[in-house]
């Protein structure tokens, strides 16, 4: 881990304030920047205080409180030209993002790893040609960055064995669990999320439920989440972007066509989800109704079979190690038993 001392992390969102959040307990020189549109003096005030009450509260001694208050925030990309790992957790734009790993290739020192938290796009899209693409790659965190004990680590074509080492020892060494992923297996977990999503939906579609109805039968017996709530809380643009992505070299994508549609004609309407407080649902959310529709053990048996057979089929496909993509199913769903705990 010698080599990586600073890390910088760019981007204010939920995902790269997350990461950024998790980074502080851990024993690196760090650097954040925020996009221009965000209030830098907010985020130092609040990061000031946090480490304040740290140190008062002990939690943090007065060597790592100084180290601390050397942190760089800023909506300025030079502050990460001595970086020796770049987490890059910005919107889920394929454009966007090769040309801030652009910019960034002549910033940054020559050594120094990128990668990039994106949910459905591959490494070798994004990193910058020639000998950067070798010191690229995917870190795919997930929400709550405090609460999922899970990363996905996608390693292209050309990512060079020092990369991959270096990152598996950076994730170790703060504490994630991981799986190594090719690109033809990325985003393993959303992709059996999305089988899941796709015949759910067909469900309501099919006149059988309601969404809120679906969740609350979703969240009472499968996961610690619903389905549509989900995508609302993600935000209908960027699944709408990650389902694209995922499905677009599937020989079978009409079958996930009508979710497609759906989430494309919220985009249409400005329905973006609880960020533009309306998507599936309309926000603030009103309480869920209790009341069960008929059939509701069939829907819930047929739901746990998709996920079973997607969880199945995504595995064999990928040749993980059956304990390290149980573990990381269960991370994801929230749950205590995975598809293949007997």
């Amino acid at each position: 881990m010698s080599q990586i001392k600073k890390v910088g992390i760019i981007g204010e969102g939920k995902m790269g304030s997350g990461i950024f959040n998790w980074l502080v307990d851990f024993d690196f020189a760090l650097s954040w920047v925020c996009s221009c549109e965000a209030d830098t003096s907010k985020i130092i005030r609040q990061f000031g205080k946090k480490i304040q009450r740290s140190l008062d509260a002990g939690i943090i001694d007065r060597k790592r409180y100084e180290i601390l208050q050397q942190t760089s925030i800023s909506c300025d990309m030079n502050t990460l030209q001595d970086c020796d790992l770049v987490i890059e957790a910005i919107p889920e734009n394929l454009e966007l993002k090769r040309s801030l790993f652009l910019q960034l290739d002549n910033i940054v020192n020559a050594e120094a790893i990128f990668t990039s938290n994106s949910s459905s796009i591959n490494p070798s899209e994004i990193a910058p040609p020639g000998k950067r693409s070798g010191l690229f790659a995917g870190l795919h965190f997930f929400y709550p960055v405090l609460l999922k004990n899970i990363v996905e680590l996608t390693l292209s074509a050309d990512t060079s064995i020092q990369t991959n080492i270096a990152l598996e020892s950076f994730l170790t060494n703060i504490r994630k669990r991981f799986i190594t992923l090719e690109e033809k297996n990325s985003f393993i977990l959303n992709k059996i999320f999305l089988d899941f999503q796709n015949e759910a939906y067909k469900i309501v579609k099919s006149g059988h439920c309601t969404y809120a109805q679906l969740d609350q039968l979703v969240k009472n017996h499968i996961f610690s989440f619903g389905v549509f709530d989900f995508c609302d809380s993600v935000g209908i643009d960027t699944m709408f972007a990650s389902v694209q992505n995922y499905t677009r070299d599937y020989p079978h994508k009409d079958y996930y066509s009508q979710f497609l549609s759906a989430l494309n004609d919220l985009i249409s309407q400005g329905r973006l989800g609880a960020k533009s407080d309306d998507g599936f649902y309309k926000y603030p959310l009103a309480e869920f109704s209790d009341e069960q529709p008929a059939g509701s053990s069939d829907i819930v048996e047929h739901l746990r079979q998709t996920w079973l057979s997607a969880s199945k089929r995504f595995t064999a496909q990928s040749h993980i190690p059956i304990y390290d993509i149980n573990w990381a199913i269960k991370e994801y769903f929230g749950i205590e038993k995975g598809p293949f705990d007997k």
